[in-house]
């Protein structure tokens, strides 16, 4: 795949994220020439490059839950897709807000279609 056809294929999609994020990460991975994530399977310990990697949550106060990281390599990266977030340090401040307080912060004047961020690992 070209960037001029990730691009193209990619360009009318908006407003539906969990749709369409499993499609967007396999497509990136063709177009950086890099091999698409495995399958997950029903043991944590072997799920060392997959989409949707379960991660449980727990707010210190006994209260557990279970999230997902969009993409995941152990080692290497966590990736979570934001669909129709203008910029990168909003991405950034979304995530952060749902990490901490588990709720969407995102103001829907500042969104637009198509957009996409990677936080790797170390970085804020």
């Amino acid at each position: 795949m070209t960037y001029l056809e990730f691009e193209a294929r990619w360009r009318p999609a908006g407003g539906a994220e969990r749709a369409n994020y499993g499609l967007f990460l396999t497509d990136l991975c063709d177009l950086l020439g890099l091999p698409r994530p495995d399958v997950t399977t029903d043991n944590p310990a072997q799920d060392a490059y997959v989409l949707e990697r379960a991660v449980l949550f727990d707010d210190g106060a006994g209260k557990k839950s279970t999230g997902r990281i969009d993409l995941y390599k152990r080692g290497c990266f966590v990736f979570e897709t934001k669909q129709g977030v203008s910029r990168l340090e909003e991405v950034l401040q979304e995530n952060e807000d749902e990490t901490s307080t588990n709720k969407n912060t995102a103001s829907a004047a500042a969104r637009q279609r198509g957009s996409a961020a990677a936080r790797q690992r170390g970085s804020a």
